[in-house]
């Protein structure tokens, strides 16, 4: 997942959560490659695998990835429904279990966030599928 605002920045595991990084070393770029599959909540929707077999979620707002326990929980977490973007080619996350949240990056921090209708959050909340950086 590419950031719109910063494009040479994507989605990366670093410890247990997501943050908007370069990939620039082998290491890094593969910490930037997930798995899209559908929604573990929803089937129309999206859900994000490591390469360990962990799934990237929400919890207390922060995107992190974690092991699947099974949970009802953890799969509404673990869920996101794109969205039309105000920017082509690109998508807003939204929340299953908390509508009108999105995925945004703020400081280079994936969390979900209540929809503000500004510029920022717009080309904060907007990132592109592109394929993986392996």
């Amino acid at each position: 997942m590419r950031s719109v605002n910063y494009p040479d920045r994507y989605w990366q595991v670093n410890g247990d959560y997501v943050k908007l990084n370069p990939a620039g070393s082998a290491a890094a770029r593969s910490a930037s490659t997930f798995k899209l599959v559908k929604g573990l909540a929803d089937s129309s929707c999206y859900s994000f695998a490591t390469a360990d077999g962990d799934y990237l979620r929400h919890r207390n707002f922060i995107l992190r990835s974690e092991r699947n326990d099974g949970s009802y929980l953890f799969k509404q977490d673990a869920t996101f429904c794109p969205r039309a973007s105000s920017y082509s080619g690109a998508v807003m996350l939204e929340s299953v279990n908390y509508p009108g949240r999105y995925l945004r990056h703020q400081n280079f921090q994936l969390k979900l966030d209540q929809y503000q209708n500004s510029s920022l959050y717009r080309s904060d909340s907007a990132f592109r599928l592109v394929d993986g950086l392996q």
